[in-house]
């Protein structure tokens, strides 16, 4: 609702508390850990700016009911009933955002309550998961769940408060920065989370994310209660005097569909004064050039070339009555940023030879449909299984690959960089026989097995192979020893009578183990040395 009067400052922190989200399922690093303190403190300076500019709201009113009562109480009034149920939403996470710091570093009852910045187990997320969303598939019944009934009656009672001819329109903008409906599958974004298993509205705020990410999604929330608040309190306002348009009390207005472009990319925003005329259009000057003006309002455009903040500004100039102009200087930015790309291996940082190796290619910002990439030295195929993005890579030989990501903007094809990955081939299994490979075991034990296994240890992927042919070999103090050999995984039924006629302390050994891989090789594996019990 309240999205086009959020400052460039304010968009880029939502852009960036969106990007840390995402990179937590990849890698919650102490960067990424601190990064989220940073947009926490963020977001708290940026409440606390729309707590003073609410602040200004209120003491103009205070100014309008002394001027003109009558007119201005009925406004008034509904403005106070905005600012306590805006109040008391705020002080309701404010509670809930000290029990999560509390309970995570079991701060004792009258401590005083950390900072987010001092708090030590910053990456905790067992104690933030359990308290908000518990331990049910859906995360319904806990705080999280008691958060979502707060927002909506927030709503529900901001929208009583207004005139019927303004719910209607109020009610479309608190839905959509209050969105508190469960992920959607229609929805492309909507449906990776359904497939991470984050169904509800719950699962997808705070479900095993840190206490340093569920206080910021919490911090957040404040700020577009405080925006909302803002928003409808101008709102009523203006209502004042709303068939009146008194420039006198009017402020320039920058508005971005987004603050942060990559370079290559046009960034576009519109600049206006917030109240207008239409027969008397403002002259808004940038750089030495006049803006077109539809509607009171500058189109202004420029595709950056350099990455960095981008700062601009300008000149309002507005006609007075006596043919003199008033003029209203302004300022904005944005956030330009050099071309990057996500392409990451889903088990690991190699690519294995002969297997289908997940990976996962995306850009931030940018759909999937409109991402490409060159690989070589690997064939990549679309993953059915993972979706848009997701893809299936296979090499045959070792050495090196790369993969070079290209993103659509407009009728652009902008490279958004180079990634390299090493190519090896599967490591060898392990073999073992009732799950040993050496030291002591019982001969009832050792003569109840069938087969030798080959165990791939340590590894992520879900692959098997098979052993193809082995010799075992008894050795006995006073006995001659004995070899048998087995063109399979079993054990013959002479291995079996060796094993059964065997003594406490012989050795039994299982050497030249030949296991076949899926990568369609056959691979001399490890030895088996085992002493009879």
């Amino acid at each position: 609702m309240a999205g086009n009067n959020l400052s460039p400052r304010q968009k880029m922190i939502g852009m960036m508390y969106l990007v840390l989200t995402a990179l937590l399922a990849l890698n919650t690093s102490k960067e990424i850990i601190n990064a989220f303190v940073t947009i926490n403190e963020s977001l708290e300076s940026s409440v606390g700016n729309m707590v003073s500019k609410n602040g200004l709201a209120y003491t103009t009113f205070e100014k309008q009911m002394v001027n003109d009562k009558t007119k201005t109480e009925p406004y008034y009034k509904r403005a106070q009933q905005i600012k306590k149920l805006s109040s008391d939403l705020d002080k309701y996470i404010n509670v809930l955002k000290e029990e999560l710091i509390r309970e995570t570093d079991k701060i004792e009852k009258g401590a005083k309550t950390r900072s987010l910045r001092e708090v030590e187990a910053k990456d905790n997320y067992d104690v933030p998961t359990h308290m908000l969303c518990g331990d049910k598939q859906d995360g319904h019944g806990h705080k999280a769940s008691a958060l979502k009934a707060a927002i909506d009656k927030f709503k529900k009672d901001v929208i009583a408060v207004l005139e019927p001819k303004d719910q209607a329109e109020f009610t479309t903008r608190l839905n959509q920065l209050f969105n508190t409906k469960d992920p959607d599958p229609k929805n492309a974004n909507d449906k990776l989370l359904i497939e991470e298993g984050k169904r509800t509205w719950e699962m997808a705020n705070f479900y095993h994310n840190p206490v340093v990410a569920s206080v910021a999604q919490l911090t957040k929330f404040q700020l577009d209660i405080k925006n909302a608040e803002s928003e409808i309190v101008n709102h009523l306002l203006s209502s004042i005097d709303a068939t009146n348009l008194k420039f006198s009390d009017v402020m320039p207005k920058v508005v971005a569909p987004t603050s942060y472009v990559i370079i290559g990319q046009q960034y576009e925003a519109d600049v206006f004064l917030a109240a207008y005329s239409k027969t008397s259009a403002p002259e808004i000057v940038v750089g030495g050039s006049t803006l077109p003006v539809e509607d009171g309002m500058g189109k202004y455009r420029v595709s950056p070339r350099t990455p960095g903040e981008q700062k601009w500004g300008g000149m309002i100039r507005v006609k007075q009555p006596d043919n003199t102009y008033k003029e209203y200087p302004f300022e904005s930015s944005f956030i330009a940023s050099a071309p990057s790309a996500s392409v990451s291996a889903d088990k690991m940082n190699v690519i294995y030879i002969g297997v289908d190796n997940p990976i996962s290619i995306s850009v931030p910002g940018v759909p999937a449909e409109k991402v490409s990439f060159n690989a070589k030295g690997v064939v990549l195929t679309p993953d059915a299984k993972g979706g848009k993005g997701h893809f299936l890579a296979k090499a045959t030989a070792p050495g090196e690959a790369s993969i070079d990501v290209v993103a659509a903007q407009g009728d652009k094809k902008i490279p958004m960089g180079s990634f390299k990955f090493r190519l090896k081939r599967i490591p060898d299994p392990v073999a073992k026989i009732g799950g040993k490979k050496e030291g002591s075991i019982p001969k009832a034990q050792l003569a109840a097995q069938s087969a030798i296994i080959p165990v791939m240890e340590g590894f992520d992927f879900d692959l098997f192979s098979k052993v193809k042919s082995f010799k075992m070999s008894r050795y006995g103090k006073g006995r001659d020893p004995i070899e048998k050999t087995s063109d399979s995984n079993t054990l013959t039924g002479d291995m079996k009578t060796i094993i059964e006629q065997s003594r406490p302390g012989d050795k039994i050994l299982f050497e030249y183990i030949k296991a076949t891989m899926p990568d369609g090789t056959t691979r001399d594996i490890n030895s088996i040395s085992l002493t009879v019990q």
